[in-house]
């Protein structure tokens, strides 16, 4: 069975894909979209291993900021602190080194720069410019306030799958996306996702949408602003996540930095996951003396099973493609409203968030071991206290929380540079076997309750050329879950390095682990990979992957070879897979090469190869064209066999 996540959803494939088709897609980068560095490749990966965050929205953040990329020399210290590929240390030397020297000119000088190894830089390279320090080059005002800017696609797919054991798919036959988004001055923006997975009767069965404005002054001096203001679909990023965090994280970055969160406030929703957005109205202001006020208001609908005044399920698939899921759809209505203040000066943030919201029916769920403590009715809410204070490289972060019965959740951690070339962070966590909270996105196991743990990680590079990072962490949970009825207690940890042997050649390993004492599994990995290419001309990538699973064992082996023209008109990867995993747990993630906007990350299980091609044709600024054939075959189940086809026509403007 190979689970693919492809638009963030996750179909599990029981027959062969005889034609897949995509084509007119509108989007504004869709080339450089796919080009993502390796270490947000890896993150993706874990995420999707992990189960947690919204890996959809992760890569979507990270291509839109290949869009805007930062500006390093014109950035201020709040701007680089909240990019989130530059630590503390990075970014309090970047400052000093523009204080003393000017603007850095260049990817070779910024690698001289105390905290850049030629890792870091390759990273963040997709993501940054080099302008002047005034802006030089950049828009003018009065220019910007002429253009327009618009983006967005058009997606239509059709494929055939083998139908699993009595399923009838008496919906649509293809999946259909489609999504637009215009943008006026970089101030003011809207959009919408319209979304039907195969079976689903009609188009759209969801749709997403949202009008936007930000960095709007408000009065003649600039000290009132609207920072932020979206009406529509909308996320929530407030503190560590102990009260709303519905978006992606980085904790699965391999850097001590990612242990804290980067606080995002209220921004518009356009993943299509159908479970993780607000919809009504939230906004932010910025006032004078460093204050920020967000106030945000919901009343989403929310997918359940109904029986009189109480709901019974509640699926989160975002599938409807039978009548008993289609009569689910939005019979349960959420409100929620809420607020968060803030205050920041040059050494010290400090915020306030609370929440409070509510289901229009009663729980009548059925209740276990493992989560009969978790249960309320009518309005529920949580309050905290959030805490960043930074000196130089230093940074100590913590956010402390409660809930409608006082039930207590904590989170408290530091980063700390030890020297140019080594960075550590401790996190510390307990949260209650009692605390609720449904919009929590905190750092966690599983969920943000029952859990009382600690991490370290440690980032050093001997030589600028080497990286090597590591990170253990110990989880106790001191109630039940689910298959586990006692206390029990976790181990998971890894170390990995990456060498950047020359500009283009990189060699990366990575051994990783985990112990469970309550279900009593263990879990092993090791991987070996290499990377070669330029911006132009032949590119090569090879993997080689091991899992142990107890008594299962697991491996993967690819090898990739592409071409990118001096033009940039053609790009072409072709990647061959071999992949054995005896059982579930050893399962492989590995992420694809997919069309322009969307991702691709299998689950590889059983025995078997793979091989795709991926073509990218760009005869004009206006026109893309992308072709993708993949075929999986199993060893010894030809029911399970794979073929895809996609085409992709983009028009950027």
């Amino acid at each position: 069975m190979l689970c693919r996540r492809n638009e963030g959803k996750t179909v599990i494939k029981s027959g062969a894909a005889l034609l897949g088709a995509a084509f007119l897609l509108l989007s504004g980068s869709p080339l450089e979209a796919q080009e993502l560095p390796g270490g947000i490749i890896r993150l993706i990966e874990m995420q999707c291993e992990d189960g947690g965050g919204d890996p959809e929205a992760l890569a979507e953040y990270f291509m839109n900021l290949m869009e805007r990329p930062l500006n390093l020399n014109s950035a201020d210290r709040e701007v680089l602190e909240s990019f989130p590929l530059l630590t503390p240390f990075m970014v309090a030397s970047l400052l000093e080194y523009r204080r003393e020297y000017g603007a850095v000119a260049s990817a070779g000088e910024l690698a001289l720069v105390d905290g850049f190894d030629a890792a870091a830089v390759q990273e963040i390279l997709p993501f940054v410019t080099f302008g002047s320090e005034k802006g030089k080059g950049e828009e003018s005002p009065a220019g910007s306030r002429r253009r327009i800017r618009l983006s967005g696609r058009l997606t239509m797919r059709s494929k055939y799958d083998i139908e699993r054991e009595g399923e009838v798919a008496d919906g649509l036959p293809v999946p259909l996306y489609a999504r637009f988004g215009i943008e006026l001055n970089r101030r003011w923006s809207a959009g919408f996702t319209l979304e039907s997975d195969r079976g689903e009767r009609g188009f759209p069965d969801f749709y997403s949408f949202h009008i936007g404005a930000r960095g709007i002054s408000l009065s003649d001096d600039g000290r009132y602003t609207l920072e932020s203001a979206v009406i529509g679909d909308y996320s929530l990023r407030f503190g560590q996540g102990l009260v709303l965090w519905n978006s992606f994280s980085l904790s699965g970055l391999s850097s001590p930095s990612a242990a804290i969160r980067r606080e995002g406030g209220v921004g518009p929703y356009t993943s299509s996951d159908e479970n993780r957005y607000f919809h009504g109205a939230g906004v932010t202001f910025g006032l004078p003396a460093g204050i920020r006020a967000s106030f945000f208001y919901s009343n989403n609908g929310q997918d359940a099973r109904v029986e009189g005044d109480y709901f019974v399920t509640k699926p989160e698939d975002g599938i409807h493609d039978s009548d008993a899921l289609r009569e689910a759809r939005d019979a349960l209505r959420e409100e929620l409203a809420g607020a968060n203040f803030s205050w920041r000066c040059d050494w010290l943030k400090a915020g306030l968030t609370a929440a409070a919201y509510r289901y229009d029916r009663l729980d009548g769920r059925r209740t276990s071991y493992y989560n009969e403590h978790l249960r309320y009715d009518g309005w529920w809410g949580n309050a905290s206290l959030d805490w960043l204070i930074s000196v130089k490289g230093l940074r100590i972060f913590g956010e402390a929380a409660l809930d409608r019965h006082l039930a207590f959740a904590g989170i408290a951690g530091a980063v700390c540079p030890l020297s140019s070339s080594m960075e550590v962070s401790l996190l510390y966590r307990y949260y209650s076997p009692r605390y609720i909270a449904s919009h929590a996105g905190a750092y966690c196991r599983s969920n943000v309750n029952n859990e009382h743990g600690a991490s370290a990680a440690v980032r050093w590079s001997p030589r600028r050329d080497i990286a090597v990072s590591s990170s253990l962490e110990y989880t106790y949970f001191p109630g039940a879950r689910f298959g586990v009825r006692e206390p029990s207690s976790s181990i998971k940890g890894y170390v990995d390095c990456e060498w950047a042997v020359s500009e283009s050649h990189t060699l990366y390993a990575k051994v990783s682990g985990t112990y469970d004492s309550g279900r009593g599994t263990r879990l092993l990995r090791l991987r070996l990979g290499y990377s070669c290419g330029r911006e132009a001309g032949f590119t090569a990538a090879a993997r080689l992957e091991g899992s142990c699973a107890g008594e299962a064992l697991g491996g993967l082996l690819y090898q990739e070879g592409g071409y990118r023209s001096p033009s940039g008109k053609w790009r072409l990867s072709v990647r061959a897979t071999l992949f054995w995993a005896e059982d579930w747990d050893a399962r492989i993630y590995c992420y694809e090469s997919d069309m322009p906007g969307t991702f691709s990350v299998p689950a590889y299980y059983g025995k078997g190869a793979g091989l795709y091609a991926v073509l990218t044709y760009r005869p004009a600024v206006w026109l893309n064209v992308n072709f993708k054939c993949s075929v999986t075959k199993y060893f010894g189940n030809p029911g399970k066999d794979e073929l895809g086809l996609r085409l992709q026509v983009s028009l950027p403007f």
